[in-house]
């Protein structure tokens, strides 16, 4: 497969199948590793009959959740090899007319071992984000900032990461969810729902279910105001096609938190301990401060990045200067860097990118104007993402504001 074709095909809407219902509930519960516990499993909402995605989001996703973990100088390394192999892992499956099945490509197929591994897990992280972000629409609104929070690296000190993966520094005894899931409360724009998200990924249904029953568990590591979030468990199966399982642990009435100047003023120094159980107003807004800090980052704005990250994140991330630049996008000016590298004779350009307005905003330091200026952009999105087949462009955005983009020079 060409990169044109590639290309192409990361930008074409596609059928992700998945199964989120009852009968999945059950086969989930009977697992070995599942632990009962108060919450009412459910199947998810929104995510029953699959989704209709395109792959440039899920590569966006991975490349967004996952950048923390990374230091400066392995980011450029880690993106080009990551996007390089991606590109072509996809293909398409045109069984009967309509939306065209997701499937691994022959190139695709041919990763074994160990490299197959994190294929798999990789994509349970890129398709899950894709997901949680799809689950969360449905519940608060599709127009709302929605962002992704890595909990360990961005607010937790007790790891280390060596090449994306955690590795702890003193004993740890909590088992809890990888991310935190951010969102903008629908009647109170000062107000932030916080969900959590625990993802997996592997090549066969039967270990999907046993990562569903321990993924479960996971999100009942974490407490707020003596109440477990509503939370979403994923697994994404990258067999020859790719297909998802998802449940849904439901919570109480959702509560929103406060975030405001002050709040996110006194949350710099948050750390999670080892406690199961943190304060409500201070845990939003230290995920608040650090979904701030990871867009910065996301975009190379490296003085967001220090304005806004808590102290267990710039300290974990040493970053250096890299050079911005301003373009055009399909959901407006964008602000960000740039990776630029040959694939089989022809240069694909990578961008990692803000839109511009809140790129200042993140830069001019007042929360009030982050809130307000995520909250009009995400108002203002397409419903429809923004196809650009035949142009040699394939655009992501996010409803925080990240812009991600392939083409090819």
């Amino acid at each position: 497969m060409d990169l044109a074709r590639a290309l192409e095909i990361v930008d074409s809407p596609v059928l992700l199948p998945g199964q989120s219902d009852e009968t999945l509930l059950r086969q989930v519960t009977k697992a070995a590793a599942y632990v009962p516990s108060d919450k009412v499993l459910s199947p998810a909402r929104g995510l029953g009959q699959g989704i209709r995605v395109r792959p440039v989001e899920a590569l966006h996703q991975l490349s967004y959740v996952t950048k923390p973990r990374y230091l400066s100088n392995l980011l450029d390394f880690y993106a080009q090899w990551a996007l390089t192999r991606y590109a072509g892992f996809f293909d398409h499956r045109k069984n009967k007319p309509g939306t065209p099945e997701l499937v691994v490509s022959e190139a695709g197929r041919r990763i074994v071992g160990n490299q197959r591994r994190v294929t798999s897990e990789e994509m349970g992280i890129a398709f899950g984000a894709v997901l949680a972000i799809r689950w969360f629409q449905q519940a608060v609104t599709t127009r709302l900032p929605i962002s992704i929070v890595d909990i360990d690296a961005a607010l937790d000190d007790r790891y280390v990461f060596a090449g994306g993966a955690k590795h702890a520094v003193r004993k740890v005894n909590t088992n809890r969810p990888d991310y935190l899931l951010v969102g903008q409360h629908p009647s109170a724009r000062r107000g932030y729902v916080l969900r959590t998200l625990e993802c997996k990924g592997t090549k066969t249904r039967g270990n999907a279910v046993k990562q569903m029953a321990k993924a479960l568990t996971q999100l009942g590591g974490i407490s707020v105001g003596g109440e477990v979030p509503t939370g979403l468990a994923t697994s994404v199966i990258a067999a020859d096609r790719l297909r998802y399982l998802a449940l849904d642990p439901e919570g109480e009435d959702e509560r929103s938190h406060v975030v405001d100047a002050g709040t996110i003023a006194d949350v710099r120094g948050f750390r999670l301990t080892d406690e199961r159980e943190w304060s409500p107003a201070a845990l939003a807004a230290a995920s608040v401060r650090a979904s701030w800090a990871t867009l910065a980052d996301f975009g190379g704005n490296r003085q967001a990045f220090e304005t806004w990250a808590p102290t267990v994140m710039s300290e974990r991330l040493d970053r250096q200067p890299r050079a911005r630049n301003e373009f055009e996008t399909p959901y407006g000016r964008a602000r960000g860097t740039s990776t630029t590298f040959t694939v089989a004779g022809q240069l694909l350009t990578v961008r990692y990118a803000i839109n511009s307005a809140v790129d200042r905003a993140l830069e001019e330091g007042s929360p009030e104007a982050i809130i307000d200026t995520q909250a009009e952009f995400a108002d203002g999105l397409p419903h429809e993402p923004v196809q650009r087949r035949g142009t040699g462009e394939a655009y992501s955005v996010s409803p925080d504001g990240s812009i991600f983009s392939l083409s090819l020079d």
